[in-house]
């Protein structure tokens, strides 16, 4: 099983590399966990993801008036890929409740991102660029989504109109927590571009306990193109591959497009206080990420 799941992988890279020298993109940057992290502190990481051009200063650690003593990113050693990963675990039970960045109003973060400074915004999106993303993810059995936003992947501009995610990658569930199911979801520069869900009910069964790889390609405009591209690596099953085209990838004002990933969710309300928790199912849950790689054309 383990050779015949290292012979997928390998054609998943030889597949990428393919694309890439087809449409004549060249590598920009990339992330991976390294076996030196194994038992670090989130400070560790972040000192280390700053090497690459990445950034982990949006967890739970960063305030003592969230969960400063949580442990919300760690290095492991997966079988499945051969390899150590990252794991964003985010808190919601009796004895601590996650926040965002020390508040806990009506939402939760842990995330990565990518660096905005000019030395580093080769690695993010720039007006009229053309990028494309390939990482790797593996949501665990029974997840369960929030009921309004739960964001696993975001572009996010940088300065200028940074309201809302230009593009999330979302899950989502109904009250009852049926209906748990993925989504691809766009918000232009405006409400008249904004297309809202362009991929809807991908079922979460289908991705959960899995390791997904994720191709995206983008070309920034305001009449831009967005791909997309999930395939379940154990069988080399393709979940979505999908092209939007004249599709606004780009905001006002903005200096450029950021690339983040990790666990970003609602509670479904506001939180009254700090003893009060959510009741809209959401649990502890950890994500798992591999392989972050960035590609532009030349």
């Amino acid at each position: 099983m383990k050779q015949t799941y290292n012979i997928l992988i390998l054609a998943s890279v030889i597949c990428l590399c393919t694309a890439c020298n087809a449409n004549k993109y060249s590598p920009k940057g990339s992330l991976q966990a390294t076996k030196e992290l194994t038992s670090k502190g989130y400070k560790e990481i972040n000192s280390y993801m700053n090497i690459y051009g990445w950034n982990y200063t949006e967890h739970p650690n960063t305030s003592p008036s969230d969960h400063p003593d949580g442990k919300h990113c760690e290095v492991i050693f997966d079988k499945e890929l051969d390899k150590h990963i990252f794991r964003f675990t985010i808190h919601a039970n009796a004895a601590h409740l996650d926040g965002d960045r020390g508040k806990k109003e009506d939402r939760q973060r842990n995330e990565i991102k990518s660096q905005t400074s000019k030395q580093w915004r080769h690695l993010n999106g720039n007006l009229d660029e053309r990028q494309m993303l390939y990482w790797k993810f593996r949501l665990p059995e029974g997840f369960r989504p929030s009921t309004k936003f739960c964001h696993i992947h975001q572009l996010k501009a940088q300065e200028g109109n940074n309201g809302a995610p230009l593009i999330t990658i979302s899950t989502r569930c109904d009250k009852d927590g049926n209906n748990r199911r993925i989504q691809v979801i766009h918000t232009g520069d405006t409400r008249e571009s904004s297309r809202g869900v362009i991929v809807d009910n991908l079922p979460l069964s289908d991705f959960e306990g899995q390791w997904i790889d994720v191709t995206t390609e983008m070309h920034y405009s305001h009449n831009g193109t967005f791909k997309i591209k999930m395939r379940r690596i154990s069988d080399n099953k393709i979940l979505v591959e999908k092209e939007f085209k004249n599709i606004d990838l780009w905001r006002t004002g903005a200096t450029n497009i950021r690339n983040k990933f990790g666990l970003y969710r609602s509670y479904g309300r506001k939180m009254i206080d700090d003893n009060d928790r959510p009741d809209n199912g959401i649990k502890d849950e950890f994500i798992d990420f591999s392989d972050f790689k960035v590609y532009e054309k030349e």
